[in-house]
C-alpha cells in the first residue's frame, strides 16, 4: 500500500527496517540514481535560461532556481525589469478562464461511462457510477484540489505545469504543484513523463516530523538534539520513475510499479529517506504545447517573450519622455553653480540679470505615438495568452445577446483552444481522476453495492471518463445543433406530412443529446425500460379500448332487445299483422 507520509499531512508509522535497509535489499544504487538526476539537470540547463527571462520580463513571482538569490533573497523584489504589467495580468485571466471553463469549482465537469455502450443502458450500473462521481466531487471540493490546479493554470506560461497526488488521511488526497525551476522530468517511450525529479528545502525537525528518527542521517538527528532544528535547511531530493527493482505481487510499496526514493543531498551514498512506490504515476503534468519528442513544453511566456521584452522598452522610454517634458534638465549661468537652483514648485532663485535658467531642450518625441505601439504590443502579449479570447464577451460592445450568441460564443473559444484543451485533458485531467479514484476505491470510500453481480461486473468493465466543463461541452455544440436542426425539421415538416415522424429513430436521439449535454444517468430510463413502459401503456390502450367497445355493444344492443320486446308484447295482445310475422300463430297463440 502506499504510505500516507508521502503526501505532506501525515508523519509516517515507526518502523523497524530502515528506507536505507530496504534499498540494499531490493539493490538500488544511489549513485545511480544521482548520476540520473545531474543528466536530468544537464538536460534542463537550456530551458532555465528561457524560464528565468520569461520570469524576468512577464511573470516575476513565478518560479523558484536553485541559485543564491532565491534561495537567500527569497522576499527581495524580482519585478525591477518590469515597467508595465500586461502579461502578468494576461496570465492571471489566462488562468482564471481556464480554470472556470476547464475544471469549474461550482458545476460538475467531469462524469464517468462503461466502455461498453451496452452496459450504458445499466440504470443501476449507470447509478453506481454517478453515486461514485458524486464522492469524487466532493473529495476534490473538499481537498485543496481547486487551489493546487489554479496554481498549475499559472504555470503554464511557461510551457508545462506538474501536481503531485498523495493519499491523505484527513481529506482522502493532497495535491502539490510543483513551481518551475524546482524539478526535472524526462518522457518514457510513449512521449508521456515517466521520470520526474525535485530538489528542494527541508528543516532538520521537518525531515524527522515527515520520514521518522530512524531514516534521517546521523547529523541531522544531533542538530536536532542539540537545538529546536529550524537554523539550518538541508536540500533532499525526491526521485520517481518506473520500478525496475521491485517484485510485481509482492507485498512492499517497493514493488510496486513506480518507484519512489528521497534522500539528503550530501549525505552518505547508502543512506536513504524514503524508498517505497506507487500504484499509478502520481505526478500527472500539464503541457502546454510540446514539439516532438521534447520533455518540457513550451506555453504562452515563450510566445509573448520578444514582445514583452520590447513593451518593457517601450514603456521605459514613455515614461522618461513624460518625466523629461515635465522636469527637463536646467541651464543656468556658471555662477549659479555656486548659490544653486531652487527646482522646487513655487521656489525662488535670486540672480542677476540678464542671467536665466531654462531647459537645456525641448523634448522632441511624439507621446501619442509611442503609446499607441505600445498599445499594439499589449494586444499582441494579450493573444499570445489567449486573454483576449476569455474576455470576449466583456470587450463586446453589444451586451445584449441571446444564450445562444453566448453558446456560440463560447464555441469559437472552444476552436482556437482546442489543442490545448484535449491535450490537457488527455496528459493531466484525465491522470487526475484516475488517480484519485483509484486511490478512494483502494481506502474503501466507495459503498459497496448491495448486489454482488453488480460489484464484479464493475470490478471487470473499463470505465472511460467524459468531460462535461463548459470548454469541453462548446467542443460538442455542433453536434447539439446538428440534432436541434433536424428535430427542428422534422416538426415543420410533419404539419404537412405526420407520417414523417416514423422516419426518426427517438430513442436514439434522445441518447444521444443526453450524451452530448453529460446528463446524469439517474434521469435516464434505459432502453430495456423504456420499452417496458410503452409496453404497459399501449397494453393499458389496448384494454381501454375493447372496454370502450363493449360499452359501445351495450348501447347499441339496448334498443334492439326493447324493440323486441314492445313487438312480442304487441302479438301477445293480439296484432295479427305482427303475430303472423313472428310465427306466433303456428305456436299456438293464435286465436
Amino acid at each position: 500500500m502506499e504510505k500516507a507520509q508521502q503526501g505532506a499531512r501525515q508523519p509516517p508509522k515507526l518502523s523497524l527496517v530502515s528506507a536505507s535497509d530496504i534499498a540494499a535489499r531490493i539493490k538500488i544504487d544511489r549513485a545511480e540514481i544521482e548520476r540520473k538526476v545531474k543528466a536530468l539537470e544537464n538536460k534542463r540547463e537550456p530551458y532555465q535560461k528561457r524560464w528565468k527571462a520569461i520570469r524576468d520580463y512577464q511573470l516575476p513571482y513565478i518560479g523558484q532556481f536553485d541559485n543564491l538569490d532565491d534561495e537567500s533573497n527569497a522576499a527581495d523584489r524580482k519585478d525591477i525589469k518590469i515597467y508595465e504589467g500586461c502579461a502578468w495580468e494576461s496570465n492571471q485571466i489566462f488562468a482564471s478562464g481556464v480554470m472556470s471553463g476547464l475544471t469549474p469549482p461550482s458545476r460538475k465537469w467531469f462524469r464517468l461511462n462503461f466502455s461498453d455502450e451496452e452496459l450504458s443502458d445499466n440504470s443501476d450500473l449507470g447509478k453506481l457510477l454517478d453515486q461514485r462521481i458524486d464522492i469524487v466531487n466532493d473529495v476534490l471540493e473538499k481537498s485543496n484540489f481547486y487551489t493546487a490546479v489554479h496554481s498549475c493554470y499559472l504555470e503554464l506560461a511557461f510551457g508545462q505545469a506538474p501536481l503531485g497526488i498523495f493519499p491523505d488521511s484527513r481529506y482522502g488526497v493532497h495535491f502539490v504543484p510543483y513551481t518551475v525551476g524546482s524539478y526535472m522530468m524526462e518522457n518514457g517511450p510513449d512521449g508521456s513523463i515517466q521520470t520526474f525529479a525535485r530538489r528542494y528545502r527541508m528543516s532538520a525537525r521537518q525531515l524527522v516530523d515527515k520520514f521518522g528518527e530512524q531514516n534521517v542521517p546521523f547529523n541531522i538527528r544531533q542538530e536536532l538534539e542539540n537545538g529546536p532544528g529550524f537554523k539550518q535547511d538541508h536540500k533532499v531530493i525526491w526521485y520517481v520513475e518506473p520500478n525496475r527493482h521491485g517484485i510485481p505481487g509482492q507485498l512492499g510499496s517497493y514493488n510496486l510499479p513506480y518507484l519512489s526514493v528521497y534522500y539528503v543531498e550530501g549525505s552518505d551514498k547508502e543512506e536513504f529517506l524514503y524508498v517505497g512506490g506507487f500504484y499509478e504515476w502520481p505526478v500527472p503534468v500539464a503541457r502546454y504545447l510540446v514539439c516532438g519528442s521534447d520533455s518540457y513544453g513550451k506555453g504562452p511566456g515563450w510566445f509573448a517573450e520578444g514582445d514583452s521584452k520590447s513593451l518593457q522598452l517601450m514603456q521605459k522610454d514613455l515614461l522618461t519622455m513624460v518625466e523629461l517634458s515635465v522636469k527637463p534638465p536646467m541651464g543656468a549661468a556658471a555662477n549659479q553653480g555656486v548659490k544653486g537652483i531652487n527646482l522646487v514648485p513655487g521656489g525662488k532663485t535670486f540672480m542677476q540679470s540678464p542671467d536665466s535658467v531654462k531647459p537645456l531642450f525641448q523634448v522632441g518625441g511624439n507621446l501619442q505615438h509611442l503609446q499607441e505601439a505600445i498599445v499594439n504590443i499589449q494586444a499582441r502579449i494579450k493573444r499570445s495568452y489567449s486573454a483576449d479570447l476569455f474576455m470576449m464577451l466583456d470587450q463586446m460592445e453589444d451586451k445584449t445577446m441571446t444564450a445562444r450568441e453566448v453558446l456560440e460564443r463560447n464555441q469559437e473559444k472552444m476552436t482556437q483552444l482546442g489543442p490545448v484543451v484535449q491535450r490537457m485533458q488527455f496528459e493531466f485531467l484525465g491522470r487526475i481522476i484516475e488517480r484519485v479514484y483509484n486511490i478512494l476505491d483502494r481506502s474503501r470510500v466507495f459503498p459497496e453495492p448491495d448486489d454482488p453481480e453488480l460489484m464484479e461486473t464493475l470490478a471487470n468493465q473499463e470505465i472511460k471518463i467524459e468531460y462535461i466543463s463548459p470548454l469541453a461541452q462548446a467542443q460538442k455544440m455542433s453536434g447539439l445543433v446538428n440534432i436541434e436542426q433536424a428535430i427542428g425539421f422534422i416538426a415543420q415538416s410533419a404539419q404537412f406530412n405526420p407520417g414523417i415522424l416514423d422516419k426518426v429513430n427517438w430513442n436514439e436521439a434522445v441518447n444521444r443529446y443526453f450524451e452530448l449535454v453529460g446528463a446524469p444517468a439517474a434521469i435516464k430510463l434505459s432502453d430495456d425500460e423504456f420499452n417496458e413502459i410503452q409496453a404497459r401503456k399501449q397494453q393499458q390502450a389496448q384494454e381501454q379500448q375493447q372496454l370502450m367497445q363493449a360499452q359501445q355493444l351495450a348501447q347499441t344492443a339496448a334498443p334492439a332487445a326493447q324493440a323486441a320486446k314492445n313487438a312480442t308484447e304487441a302479438a301477445r295482445d293480439g296484432n295479427p299483422a305482427l303475430t303472423a310475422m313472428m310465427g306466433m300463430d303456428d305456436l299456438g297463440y293464435g286465436g
